[in-house]
């Protein structure tokens, strides 16, 4: 049998908006045992990807952490009080998803052949391809679903 993408494809992809918080990105990808998601802009239309990848980029890459010795936390008081052991500052100073998102998006139409959705994925060394409908998303297919439909093949194969 020879699969499309809309055959292999996981219809019910969580897209996230182009404005959400980065900290909020990480909370629903850890809630949702996700790595990356397709973004989408105010009007649902494809605006990019992002991944654990680019939140790790994120992070490494930030200059605004403190880098000098401080006795803030001797001196400051809270409602009066010093500051209790193990207190922190939130950092406020985070970004939203379309800081960090990738704004190339290696997508496919339903009507792809798997064996052109693998080779997109080989040779731009990417895990997920996104299935659109012209600027709209209607799948995801990761490198396991490609994987689990070739060995699928290939145990039929053996079985003739």
């Amino acid at each position: 049998m020879d699969y499309l993408a809309k055959d292999i494809m996981n219809p019910n992809v969580i897209a996230v908006p182009a404005s959400m918080d980065l900290r909020d990105l990480a909370k629903l990808f850890l809630e949702e045992g996700i790595t990356g998601a397709p973004v989408v802009d105010a009007n649902g239309d494809l605006a990019g990807v992002i991944s654990q990848t680019d939140l790790v980029y994120y992070s490494l890459t930030r200059n605004d952490q403190l880098v000098f010795e401080s006795d803030f936390y001797q001196t400051a008081r809270m409602e009066g009080q010093h500051i209790q052991p193990g207190f922190q500052i939130e950092d406020t100073n985070t970004g939203c998803v379309a800081d960090v998102m990738t704004p190339v998006v290696h997508s496919v139409t339903e009507r792809a052949g798997i064996a052109a959705v693998s080779r997109l994925m080989v040779r731009n060394r990417i895990h997920r391809v996104i299935v659109r409908k012209g600027r709209k998303v209607t799948g995801i297919i990761s490198a396991i679903d490609v994987m689990r439909v070739q060995g699928k093949s290939m145990r039929a194969r053996a079985k003739k």
